[in-house]
């Protein structure tokens, strides 16, 4: 029975190429079988998903037939009832024949390298500029010693005996159209159509290692938690000469106990008592930029918005500056002195008489 792909990504199918890259992205971080905690299965599982629906091709076959060409016949009968050949189901037939019957060989059989992604985490403030990191991980790095060509150095690379050199083997296979030659790579050299007469002593003859890795990482201002930041051509070495995946760093922004972003403006609260909202005054606040002077006007109402232009987050991409607004709480208090209640009794009547407006 075919898989869901749309389920093993947790996505439906109306979803766009972006939804299915950033489900891809998600789920490869989280299974990553390098990761303490990953699942490799998991991982191909989602990998082979992403493969077939982020490729426009094979997806609408995906969505027509349940599987793609790739995955063989099973449960899709292109010759219809009768045997007849649906050619507007076929498409080309030449590209179908192939699929179905090993067809020409591939001339590159490079593969390349996974994507690897890493997590890092920065205060509040940093996040609101251009900062950099230095990370260290583990991941698959071309051989330092073959330089991921396999072979021991100072040995010959051979032809393989068992393809001769062509990368493939091929054999005759009946059909119901009749005999056809099929061809697939050879599983002696992995269709390179050499192989290393003596195999490297430090990848063991598979051109990569496992090694240790440290990067510094650029994190551009404006950066909000969550985003990740791509890397092309940082993730793992490629196979067979492949070039290298790439490396999505996932970057962590720790709270602030004053600030809080929202879209690319900074909010914050203060407090004052309400004579100082009745009078005004000046306070000193925190903001992205270190302290800053606040004008609070005279008759200042409970929940009024006030703003610094221009001491919010930069927008990515873009020279624009968000704002740093400011919601001020009325303090009222809960107890009052005798010549307190006097003095506020005195201005309740004097209100009342209309001396103030």
């Amino acid at each position: 029975m075919a898989k869901d792909y749309y389920a093993i990504l947790g996505v439906d199918r109306a979803s766009t190429v972006q939804d299915i890259k950033r489900a891809y992205r998600r789920l490869a971080h989280k299974y990553h079988p390098d990761k303490t905690g990953g699942d490799e299965e998991k991982f191909k599982e989602v990998s082979a998903a992403y493969q077939v629906l982020s490729d426009e091709k094979k997806r609408a076959q995906y969505d027509r037939f349940g599987q793609t060409f790739e995955e063989g016949p099973s449960g899709f009968n292109p010759f219809g009832a009768a045997g007849s050949v649906n050619f507007e189901d076929l498409g080309n037939v030449g590209d179908i024949f192939e699929q179905f019957f090993g067809g020409r060989p591939r001339a590159d059989r490079r593969r390349a390298g996974r994507d690897v992604g890493i997590d890092v985490t920065i205060p509040f403030a940093d996040s609101a500029q251009d900062t950099t990191r230095t990370l260290s991980h583990r991941l698959q790095q071309t051989c330092s010693r073959c330089h991921g060509n396999g072979a021991q150095p100072g040995t010959p690379i051979k032809e393989c005996s068992t393809c001769r050199g062509r990368g493939t083997i091929t054999a005759a296979q009946r059909t119901v159209l009749g005999t056809f030659t099929t061809s697939r790579p050879c599983p002696t050299c992995g269709g390179e159509g050499k192989q290393a007469e003596t195999k490297c002593s430090q990848c063991k003859g598979f051109g990569r290692e496992m090694k240790d890795r440290t990067l510094e990482i650029e994190i551009p201002a404006g950066i909000a938690d969550g985003q990740a930041i791509r890397l092309t051509g940082k993730g793992e070495a490629g196979q067979q000469g492949g070039p290298a995946g790439d490396l999505y760093v996932t970057v962590h922004v720790t709270p602030h106990r004053a600030l809080q972003r929202d879209g690319s403006d900074v909010r914050s609260t203060v407090t004052i008592p309400f004579t100082d909202a009745a009078l005004g005054t000046h306070l000193t606040v925190e903001t992205l930029a270190g302290k800053e002077d606040l004008t609070i006007p005279a008759g200042t109402q409970p929940g009024a918005e006030l703003t610094l232009p221009r001491l919010g987050f930069p927008e990515l991409g873009n020279a624009r500056r968000g704002d740093h607004r400011i919601t001020v709480q009325v303090e009222i208090p809960r107890r009052l002195s005798r010549r307190q209640k006097q003095l506020l009794s005195e201005f309740k009547t004097a209100k009342r008489r209309g001396i103030f407006s």
